[in-house]
């Protein structure tokens, strides 16, 4: 019931967030031009991203047409630490940055804005370079450990760069007994003796150490039903931008051109 009575109380509050326009005041020299000269035009998919403060996981819900949510992703992630919470509400992604530096000097990558100085982005790099992780901070992912930002894996954080557009709703609450619709994923461990441990394991970088020995293209040999043409277009925002979310457009450039191109697919 306590669960209910929040996603009622949200999606008022989310129609009245957007009824008033209030949206997070952020320098517009700090916002891409790329962002908002496409932000009002832009046809990918709308969605919802909820963040639970006290399980350290977000769910992403796309927007259906007949107006409801259906979860989509499930990421783990590290929220605020004791005395730097990451605050709760309903707020609006903003800038988008592809490096940022933080605070505490660090850095950090796939980075999003949106509530003023809380953004989205990768676990800590010491420099802006992707080979110089804070590994023992990515070890701390899927608990409380940030200065109040939402940290993820370099895989998520990107996944939210590239697919939630400006303005996307950000739901952020606390559940400590049900962490969202698909769960709760399991962390990624670098073990300390690791020579890859400046690295995160989820990088597609081409130089990532950990890709090493993992080149065996394995191709997908399903039918078009079996085939999860949204899992592509997501992983290809190439393709997507080219096909949008059409099946079988989707499915023939993976027959005729993906395997080829070793593209990765998977199944329902």
């Amino acid at each position: 019931m306590r669960k209910l009575r929040f996603l009622i109380t949200g999606l008022l509050c989310v129609h009245m967030f957007l009824f008033t326009g209030a949206v997070d005041c952020v320098n517009a020299a700090e916002i891409p031009s790329a962002q908002t000269e496409t932000a009002s035009n832009d046809t990918r998919p709308d969605y919802v991203i909820y963040v639970n403060n006290a399980l350290n996981c977000v769910t992403i819900k796309q927007k259906n047409d007949d107006g409801t949510l259906t979860p989509v992703k499930a990421m783990v992630c590290s929220c605020g630490r004791e005395n730097r919470e990451t605050p709760e509400g309903i707020f609006q992604t903003s800038a988008y940055y592809e490096w940022r530096k933080m605070v505490d000097n660090t850095y950090g990558r796939y980075a999003v804005r949106f509530n003023r100085m809380i953004l989205f982005h990768s676990v800590p790099y010491i420099e802006s370079s992707p080979d110089t992780l804070e590994w023992e901070e990515y070890n701390k992912l899927g608990e409380n450990a940030s200065l109040g930002c939402v940290r993820l894996s370099v895989e998520d954080a990107k996944w939210i760069y590239d697919n939630c557009k400006q303005g996307t709703t950000v739901v952020v609450y606390s559940d400590s007994e049900t962490a969202g619709e698909l769960g709760k994923p399991s962390a990624i461990k670098i073990d300390e003796n690791s020579p890859y441990r400046t690295w995160d394991p989820t990088d597609a970088d081409r130089n990532n150490p950990w890709l090493a020995g993992k080149t065996e293209y394995v191709p997908f040999l399903g039918t078009i039903d079996e085939f999860n043409y949204v899992a592509y277009a997501d992983r290809y925002p190439d393709l997507r931008d080219a096909f949008g979310y059409d099946k079988n457009a989707l499915y023939e450039h993976y027959i005729n051109c993906g395997i080829n191109e070793r593209r990765i697919a998977v199944s329902n």
